[in-house]
């Protein structure tokens, strides 16, 4: 696949739903050291990937009947820094 095959399908999928039928976000406040509950001490940093290439790799472990995504990211850049060791 080249890099960006995944935007080819792009253009199947739902239609945008109204925003106005959104209900307000019920986030929890933080806990005072920064967790949100029921997280663990484990710190998480934000990634920013661009949504189509989530769709697209969410689409395939899907179909692939696979792991989660979280786990297949996890699991590619420990892969990645055991190759650079």
């Amino acid at each position: 696949m080249a890099r960006f095959d995944y935007l080819k399908e792009a253009g199947k999928g739902k239609k945008k739903a109204d925003k106005s039928s959104k209900k307000p976000s019920t986030a929890t406040a933080p806990e005072p050291d920064g967790r949100r509950k029921g997280e663990t001490a484990e710190r998480v940093e934000a990634v920013y990937v661009r949504k189509e290439t989530v769709r697209a790799v969410w689409r395939e472990v899907k179909r692939g009947g696979g792991e989660s995504v979280s786990e297949l990211v996890e699991d590619l850049l420990l892969r990645w820094l055991r190759e650079r060791a």
